[in-house]
């Protein structure tokens, strides 16, 4: 059995999230590679299509909310979708040796962590360590209309996929050369929708 190969371009996987998550939102869900033979073409490597930053909110599960399956999406969660050297260093493992071509970040409505700092709440242990990514999104948000929390979601999720853009070494040279794109996106918890921004 030889390797799995990623071929798809970062526009069709783009488009193959979002058909994914019309099926969900539409409860047509395929549940797609799911299977013993999709486990057993697994054992071989790996080549998803794409890599999707989100929240570890038990809300905002990508494989579910764009109807993938086992070995579609590179999933990197933690609270808030923030990016760290570890997060960045897992999101670059997919680009720069798994051939993905697209990396998602992924907020949503409602989050928890982006509702603490925007609500000025005291943030106690290592949860604090949250909020100085975090902070600077909400001071963006302030003054738009709306929700100032889900504002601020919208622009972490902006903020954090340029910052993906342009981080050097590997995933900026890879953007910059045509083979990686990074698009924000914010899923309504109300509706289940993901929307590019």
């Amino acid at each position: 059995m030889g390797n799995i190969v990623q071929t798809m371009s970062a526009d069709e996987a783009l488009q193959q999230l979002l058909d994914g998550n019309k099926r969900f939102i539409a409860a047509g869900q395929d549940h797609p590679h799911q299977d013993m033979q999709r486990r057993n073409e697994l054992k071989s490597g790996q080549a998803p299509f794409a890599a999707v930053l989100a929240c570890a909110d038990s809300r905002v599960s990508p494989e579910i909310v764009f109807d993938q399956g086992l070995g579609d999406l590179f999933v990197v969660r933690v609270a808030g979708n923030i990016i760290n050297d570890q997060n960045i260093g897992s999101l670059e493992y997919a680009a720069a040796h798994l051939n993905t071509p697209l990396i998602m970040v992924m907020s949503h409505t409602s989050c928890g962590a982006v509702n603490a700092v925007a609500s000025g709440a005291e943030l106690e242990g290592h949860i604090a360590s949250l909020a100085a990514a975090i902070v600077p999104a909400v001071e963006k948000a302030k003054g738009l209309d709306g929700d100032l929390a889900d504002n601020a979601a919208k622009e972490s999720a902006r903020m954090t996929a340029r910052q993906l853009s342009e981080s050097q070494p590997v995933l900026a040279e890879l953007v910059k050369g045509g083979n990686l794109k990074v698009v924000p996106a914010i899923y309504d918890l109300d509706s289940g929708e993901v929307a590019l921004l």
